[in-house]
């Protein structure tokens, strides 16, 4: 069943249009498990299928949205439902699908132990592996907001983490840098 599970989800997360989706799904589980070795299936499954939602070809757009936070919750409440389904289909049990439902509605904003550290693995391979791309297909303002909400996200642990990321070139290395500065001024 779990195998059913994970291959769905890789099989579904390849045919997205966003070509960092595959690997972002991925390093997400590898952050998960440097985070907390002891994650169980449900902590598993959530990492790998949390962004399900952007697989799909009518995947949802954030000019649709009044605000940022409205597209991120309707991503994860989509994302959950897709889940479902999939681990229906994979004959999982109702206690798991459950779990694995609220990790990835929670993985926006987490509010739990289990769905904060969903949330930091999540951010943390946004830093590693999506922003790059992220920076090429938008503008550095934009690259810059984003990045901006992407490390309030992250814990204190995870702000020391991103520090260690090793980036493609001095501007986005650069654009970071001065993204940790706001943060912290912001914060003093």
């Amino acid at each position: 069943m779990l195998k059913c599970i994970t291959t769905r989800i890789r099989e579904l997360v390849a045919q997205s249009e966003v070509p960092e989706d595959p690997a972002h799904a991925e390093n997400t589980l590898r952050w998960l498990r440097r985070l907390f070795p002891e994650a169980d299936p449900a902590l598993e499954i959530a990492a790998l299928g949390h962004d399900l939602e952007r697989a799909r070809p009518q995947r949802l757009r954030r000019e649709e949205f009044s605000t940022y936070e409205a597209f991120k919750e309707a991503h994860a409440n989509l994302s959950a439902q897709i889940l479902e389904k999939l681990m229906r289909e994979c004959g999982a049990d109702q206690e798991l699908i459950a779990e694995v439902c609220r990790l990835v509605r929670r993985h926006e904003q987490g509010g739990d132990p289990r769905a904060d550290i969903l949330k930091e693995a999540d951010s943390l391979s946004f830093f590693e592996v999506n922003l790059p791309l992220y920076a090429a297909r938008n503008s550095p303002e934009e690259t810059k907001r984003r990045c901006l909400w992407g490390l309030r996200r992250l814990s204190p642990q995870g702000l020391l983490l991103v520090r260690e990321i090793d980036y493609p070139n001095e501007t986005l290395r650069g654009l970071v840098e001065d993204s940790l500065r706001l943060l912290e001024e912001a914060n003093s």
